[in-house]
């Protein structure tokens, strides 16, 4: 019969092995882990990374600093245009596809039991500077999910796509799950290298370049400048041979602006147009342009806005600056009566509904054969008199003809003052027309003085009187201040008989700002006005955001 040391030797010692077993097992997995851990932080370029662990518990502790990270430069580093060829594979890594200035601002520690829970911690980084990069890089905002995220803010959906590739077809931004991000936003980048379409040359978002009119002779002067010099042919005396040490010096060639640089920056809620640059071939001349003139005046209003409208229209990127609220309402409003547009010669008075009064065209006609009848009678009368009485009479004829003469013109400028100041307060108080329908007048009669080629829309007028401007064209410089008046008017209500006067003096200057309007209510109705306004917003609130 087995005694209690053979139930203690059969039975107590494997139950004591069976109890160490859980213990050995967490402590082999624990250095196992530890050891995958190691191997993925050094494969991640994280190798000075601390780590410990219990073999007791089966944690791994691992401390990994936290970066704030800003774009590099984009003028002075080509690691701008590349992508991290040692990106991160590891949760949490996704800024490191791309090059950035890193700083450490702290550490974080992670307690993980296994290794696929290894993660790095999330970069800051300014939002406003993110979305400026990946513009840069080609990306396009994603117009639902920025006005999603406009409305819903922390409480966006994880997966919600902020910007598109360059394609549209994938998502390049978009917000991720919000792990170890204390409250602050978390989004996720994505980037294939096919994308890369973008280099140096191509300007930067806020940027704008306008292409300088070239005068008709620059194309032959550059023909003529590339062509190749012909020999002489030999004449009855041979040349003398100059060495080129003997040769004068020839000044270099001053080279002709061909396209202007600016950028729009933001100075509260409005828009301004800063570093201007003249260029050619579109590398920057020496001569810088003055902006002075923007900076007072109806020009430092309406210029910077101008030239927003002008990109949008043309798709730059400039979606991070958005068209002030009041113009695209005043641009969508009808504030040009029907009878302004006649009086100045812009519009047929067939296509205006009647708003004047119509008089009768004969009766100038009347009245001279009227006069003609009477001054017939009055020589008739002359020849059946005696020589003496046919005098008088006739010198009393010709003393009242001129009279009346004097008379009727007095009377016929009179009445033509009166029709005038009539057909004045007619016409400002006619009906109102469509933004476009005016602008689509202007716009004739700016082709039809050869101001704009014909096939020309309001981009080319626009950009045009724009170049003007910044240039300090005087007689364009006036367009301006019609605009401004533009805006008096329709805030009172109507025009007066002045404005009315102020257009047909500054025919072809309203001719340009009804353009302008008509550009700007083109503009409000596209995406990239909604976009720029959403994105505006966002970055105004969310001025710091995690990356990972």
């Amino acid at each position: 019969m087995p005694n209690a040391s053979d139930i203690i030797t059969y039975i107590g010692i494997p139950l004591a092995v069976l109890g160490v077993l859980p213990i050995i097992y967490t402590a082999i997995n624990s250095v196992i882990t530890i050891r995958k851990v190691q191997q993925a932080l050094r494969r991640n370029g994280l190798s000075e990374a601390s780590t410990r662990s219990s073999l007791m518990s089966g944690i791994v502790e691992v401390s990994l600093p936290r970066f704030s990270i800003t774009p590099l430069d984009r003028e002075e580093d080509p690691e701008y245009w590349k992508l991290n060829p040692n990106a991160s594979t590891l949760k949490g890594g996704s800024w490191t596809i791309f090059n950035w200035n890193c700083l450490i601002t702290g550490s974080r520690l992670y307690r993980l039991q296994y290794s696929d829970e290894l993660q790095i911690p999330q970069a800051d980084i300014d939002f406003e500077e993110l979305l400026s990069f990946l513009l840069d890089r080609g990306a396009v905002p994603d117009v639902k999910g920025l006005h999603m995220f406009r409305l819903a803010g922390l409480w966006t959906p994880t997966g919600t796509s902020l910007m598109l590739s360059p394609d549209t077809t994938k998502s390049v931004l978009k917000v991720a799950l919000p792990n170890d991000s204390d409250g602050i936003l978390s989004l996720a980048l994505h980037w294939n290298p096919v994308w890369d379409n973008r280099e140096h040359d191509f300007l930067p978002p806020g940027w704008m370049r306008l292409q300088l009119p070239q005068p008709k002779d620059a194309k032959l002067a550059e023909d003529e400048k590339s062509r190749p010099t012909q020999d002489m042919s030999p004449g009855p005396f041979p040349l003398e041979k100059v060495s080129d040490a003997a040769r004068p010096e020839k000044p270099p060639p001053q080279l002709r602006p061909m396209s202007i640089r600016f950028r729009l920056g933001h100075r509260g809620d409005s828009v301004t147009i800063s570093n201007a640059i003249w260029e050619h071939e579109n590398m920057p001349l020496a001569e810088s342009l003055t902006l002075d003139h923007f900076r007072s005046g109806p020009a430092s209003i309406w210029a910077p806005s101008i030239a927003l409208a002008l990109g949008l229209s043309k798709s730059f990127p400039l979606y991070n600056h958005h068209l002030d609220p009041s113009l695209t309402s005043l641009a969508s409003r009808e504030s040009i009566p029907c009878g302004v547009l006649v009086a100045l010669g812009l519009l047929d008075e067939s296509e205006a509904p009647p708003w004047e009064t119509k008089y009768d065209r004969s009766e100038n006609a009347h009245r001279f054969q009227s006069d003609i009848l009477t001054r017939n009678r009055e020589i008739n009368a002359e020849n059946k008199m005696s020589p003496d009485q046919a005098n008088i009479a006739r010198t009393k004829r010709l003393a009242a003809e001129m009279q009346q003469r004097m008379d009727r013109a007095r009377m016929d400028m009179q009445r033509d003052r009166e029709r005038r100041a009539t057909r004045q307060r007619e016409a400002i108080g006619s009906p109102r027309l469509d933004t476009t329908v005016v602008s689509n007048a202007a716009l004739k009669h700016l082709k039809a003085q050869k101001s704009i080629d014909d096939g020309d829309g309001f981009e080319a007028a626009v950009e045009t009187f724009l170049i003007g401007i910044m240039n300090q064209e005087e007689p364009l410089m006036v367009v301006c201040t019609i605009l401004e008046k533009w805006r008096a008017w329709t805030d009172r209500g109507g025009m007066t008989i002045a404005d009315l006067e102020t257009l047909e003096k500054e025919k072809l200057a309203f001719c340009n700002a009804a353009c302008v309007m008509g550009l700007i209510k083109e503009v409000s109705t596209k995406e990239e006005s909604a976009v720029a306004l959403d994105m505006r917003e966002c970055v105004e609130h969310w001025k710091k955001v995690r990356l990972g």
